[in-house]
C-alpha cells in the first residue's frame, strides 16, 4: 500500500474550521467589514477632523539677524485646518527688557487682527518689546474648543560674536515657552503650543 500523495505545492490540506470558512475567505470578509466601519468617519472628517492633535494651534516666532522685523504665524500642526476665527492682539511700549518678569495687567492691545474661516494669521513688527494676546477657534462637526495664549517678546542686541538674543515670556498656564535663546538659523523658527481651554473659551 503506498503513500496518499502530498498536496500540489504551495496549498496545505484545511483544517476542521477550514472546510466552513476558508482564510481567503474569512480575510475577504474581514477586510471589507473594516471598510463599511471606517470609511463613513474618513469621508466625514476629510476636512474637517474632530478636535485632536491634528487641530491643535501653535505660534511659530521667526527672526533673523539681518532683519529687525519679528514674524509671527499662528497655525495648526496639520496644515489643512481651517479655524472659525483667529484673534491676535498687540501690545506695544511696555518696558520690559527680558530680564524681570512681566506686568501683565497693564499692557494695553491697541492693535488687533480678526480673521474668520482662515488656516492661519500672520503677524509682523518690528516693536521692541512686543506681546501678543492670541485666541484660535476651531469647530467641527464632532465638537468645538478654543486655543491661547498670551506672550512678550524682546530681542537684545549684543555686540559680535555673541549678536542678538530673543527673550520670550507668556502668562497662560500650561504654555511653555524657552525664557532666552540665541537668534540664529539653529534656534528659530520656534514653535510655541497654544493652551487648548476646551469649548468655553478663553
Amino acid at each position: 500500500m503506498s503513500d496518499p500523495a502530498p498536496p500540489p505545492f504551495g496549498r496545505r490540506p484545511p483544517g476542521r474550521l477550514g472546510v466552513l470558512a476558508p482564510w481567503p475567505l474569512v480575510g475577504v470578509a474581514l477586510l471589507l467589514l473594516a471598510l463599511i466601519v471606517v470609511t463613513p468617519v474618513l469621508v466625514a472628517n476629510s476636512h474637517q477632523p474632530g478636535v485632536g492633535i491634528l487641530t491643535q494651534a501653535e505660534l511659530v516666532v521667526d527672526k533673523t539677524s539681518s532683519n529687525a522685523t519679528l514674524h509671527f504665524y499662528v497655525w495648526a500642526l496639520g496644515e489643512t485646518i481651517r479655524y472659525d476665527s483667529i484673534q491676535v492682539g498687540v501690545a506695544t511700549g511696555f518696558g520690559w527688557d527680558g530680564s524681570a518678569a512681566v506686568n501683565w495687567t497693564g499692557l494695553n492691545w491697541t492693535q488687533w487682527t480678526n480673521d474668520t474661516g482662515v488656516l492661519s494669521v500672520i503677524v509682523e513688527s518690528t516693536d521692541n518689546p512686543i506681546a501678543l494676546n492670541i485666541s484660535a477657534h476651531y469647530v467641527s462637526p464632532s465638537g468645538s474648543t478654543w486655543y491661547v495664549g498670551i506672550f512678550a517678546f524682546y530681542v537684545a542686541v549684543t555686540a559680535p560674536p555673541n549678536g542678538e538674543t530673543l527673550y520670550s515670556a507668556t502668562a497662560t498656564s500650561g504654555v511653555a515657552v524657552t525664557p532666552s535663546t540665541p537668534v540664529n538659523n539653529d534656534t528659530l523658527p520656534a514653535p510655541i503650543l497654544l493652551a487648548n481651554v476646551g469649548p468655553g473659551g478663553p
